[in-house]
């Protein structure tokens, strides 16, 4: 398909599933905006395919914003918000006072989103989600815990938890922004990043699940087809890039107005 003159803005673009997800949506004539925690990387990789990038740390409220203004300054429009980036953390606080993994997986990513509304029009959202989101359950009445983080509760448990509330803020900001498609992906288990933060014990599951590991190119594959998909995504949760259920919690309107008003709170500068 030829994408030329679809602007494109892809967080996670430094390296893994987002760098390659780049490489194939600039060869269809994609004109991207690449994100990256890591400004050496993600400079070489725009330089590579000449696109402007942006660097920013999704564990800071602060840099979040600030990406959100340069982007809406530097785009009069976005076709295709792509956010890839995240993955899973030590259990700690941000400088924000927030569950590290509870705001590079959830909470930046709905700011970006909801700060670049204006410029997405009827453009689409896609989000980078984990099938992990399945093992988490978030209540309507009880999201300081997951915001502020548990003692003794794992970064693999917490993971869960933030991503199935990015699935949950997506939906509603879907809601609110009916003009706006947006659905969410697992891009299966990924070579570049399975069992990190588990020390040895993530190197022994690495190597015992090899035949089951992904590679980078087929996760971006799959991003490059929901991304530029012909039909709508709809609010719909894909698995590689078939429909599929994920969390009866995804879709729960209860959980989104909650989740929603705690983010706006968790956010208010």
């Amino acid at each position: 398909m030829d994408l030329t003159g679809k602007i494109i803005v892809l967080t996670g673009a430094s390296s893994g599933l987002g760098a390659e997800a780049a490489r194939l949506l600039s060869a269809q004539g994609a004109a991207l905006h690449l994100v990256g925690r890591d400004e050496k990387r993600t400079r070489a990789i725009g330089e590579k395919l000449h696109a402007p990038t942006y660097t920013a740390d999704f564990t800071s409220l602060s840099q979040t914003r600030s990406l959100a203004a340069q982007l809406a300054h530097a785009v009069p429009n976005i076709d295709v918000l792509a956010l890839n980036a995240g993955g899973v953390m030590p259990p700690r606080l941000t400088d924000d006072g927030i569950d590290a993994n509870f705001q590079a997986n959830a909470l930046a990513p709905w700011l970006l989103m909801t700060q670049l509304a204006g410029k997405l029009g009827t453009g689409r959202v896609l989000l980078t989600n984990s099938r992990s989101h399945n093992n988490a359950v978030l209540s309507p009445h009880n999201l300081a815990s997951a915001l502020a983080g548990e003692p003794r509760v794992s970064g693999h448990r917490t993971y869960a938890r933030a991503k199935l509330a990015a699935g949950v803020l997506l939906r509603e900001f879907h809601r609110r922004n009916p003009g706006v498609d947006a659905g969410d992906f697992h891009p299966g288990i990924m070579a570049s990043d399975f069992g990190r933060y588990m020390g040895r014990t993530g190197s022994l599951l690495k190597i015992a699940a090899r035949p089951f590991i992904g590679t980078p190119r087929q996760g971006a594959e799959r991003l490059a087809e929901l991304a530029i998909h012909q039909q709508a995504l709809a609010g719909a949760y894909f698995v590689h890039t078939r429909r599929a259920n994920g969390s009866a919690q995804l879709h729960s309107q209860e959980l989104g107005t909650a989740l929603w008003e705690a983010a706006n709170r968790a956010t208010a500068a």
